[in-house]
């Protein structure tokens, strides 16, 4: 392993992934930088994106197959339940997060999906019966608290601290603020159940399993796409149906997010995976967050209020704390390792000089 080439790329990786609301906005509105002047497409077009950058994400995975002369090992793989909900379920999260990305303000969006590394411990803990610590726990309820205080349902305002569970369901520049944050939740759920099906099989080949991965992620962000271009269909939900007007501004910014956040996140996201511990690897994901708030502050003027502050420090520490102290333990067990090893050389040699000493 290169750690330090695998941290690079996980970071190179983190912000492809956190200009997802970027490259969103400038792919779907009218006007990039006002919400409020809708899009040149009905609400659906999120889900619509995302099914473009999984598409990417199959072909870049079908070009890496050729080039690793993989095609033998993936016609080997057996297709089983997990290796297809776990692609499903990524797909469906980020046709959800995407349309997040465009209902509602970003750090909402960003926030409600880093949820899923908590609802995979719960589902691990209900379908696998895994113990959970005292810390996982902790962990747990600092996460729910952040999302209340992430959606100014808690926190403080110029009275002090307050209570409030009537939830904004729209503002000026997002009016459809309240199912925006529904969707960024459904986000985090389906994120989380992605990362539990991915749990098993892990002895597959990674390349060969990309492949059916991106497959079965297309067909989710599918249906979440079909369902809401549906909706359409009823009566006063006709912003729901597809109606694509794209400028050619649009397109730009379509292709971007299918390439920078398609084959060059994911291609920087294996080489990190192929030179981090998993603990490093899932810590560093986390810098995906402050790129995207980033963005949401400087590039589209989104206030940061010190309840969404809260709200991030306590969903994130919670997402990352457990895999921070799994990657302090992951260090200390390899150097424990290196000093048993050393010292056993060292005996070694000291048995060969008193062998020599008797001849």
């Amino acid at each position: 392993m290169k750690v330090g080439w695998g941290t690079i790329a996980m970071l190179i990786s983190a912000t492809g992934m956190g200009l997802v609301p970027l490259f969103s906005r400038w792919a779907t509105r009218t006007d990039m930088f006002n919400g409020a002047a809708g899009f040149n497409a009905g609400d659906s077009i999120g889900a619509l994106m995302a099914v473009g950058r999984m598409g990417m994400g199959v072909v870049f995975f079908v070009i890496l197959l050729l080039a690793t002369h993989k095609v033998s090992t993936f016609k080997k793989l057996k297709l089983t339940p997990a290796i297809a909900l776990g692609g499903l379920m990524i797909g469906m999260s980020l046709a959800c997060y995407v349309t997040a990305t465009l209902l509602t303000t970003v750090s909402n969006a960003v926030l409600f999906i880093y949820i899923g590394p908590v609802v995979c411990v719960l589902l691990a803990r209900i379908f696998r019966k895994e113990p959970m610590s005292v810390l996982q726990w902790i962990c747990l309820g600092a996460v729910f608290i952040g999302m209340l205080f992430g959606n100014n349902l808690i926190g403080f305002n110029e009275s002090g601290f307050f209570i409030d569970f009537n939830l904004v369901p729209s503002t000026p520049e997002f009016p459809q603020k309240g199912i925006g944050d529904a969707f960024g939740l459904l986000s985090g759920v389906f994120y989380g159940a992605s990362m539990f099906f991915n749990g098993y099989r892990k002895d597959a080949d990674t390349t060969a399993r990309g492949v059916w991965n991106f497959i079965f992620a297309v067909l989710g962000a599918g249906i979440i796409t079909i369902i809401l271009n549906s909706l359409g269909a009823n009566p006063g939900m006709e912003n729901w149906a597809l109606n694509i007007h794209f400028t050619t501004f649009n397109w730009i910014g379509a292709v971007l997010l299918w390439i920078i956040c398609g084959p060059i996140a994911l291609g920087f996201l294996l080489v990190a995976g192929r030179n981090l511990p998993a603990a490093d690897y899932g810590t560093i994901a986390y810098w995906e967050v402050p790129v995207a708030i980033f963005v949401g502050l400087v590039v589209f003027g989104e206030a940061l209020t010190i309840n969404t502050i809260i709200g991030g420090i306590l969903i994130i520490g919670g997402g990352a704390v457990p895999s921070i102290r799994g990657m302090i333990v992951a260090r200390k067990q390899r150097q424990q390792a290196e000093i048993a090893e050393h010292l056993a050389e060292r005996l070694e040699r000291v048995e060969e000089e008193e062998a020599k000493t008797l001849k």
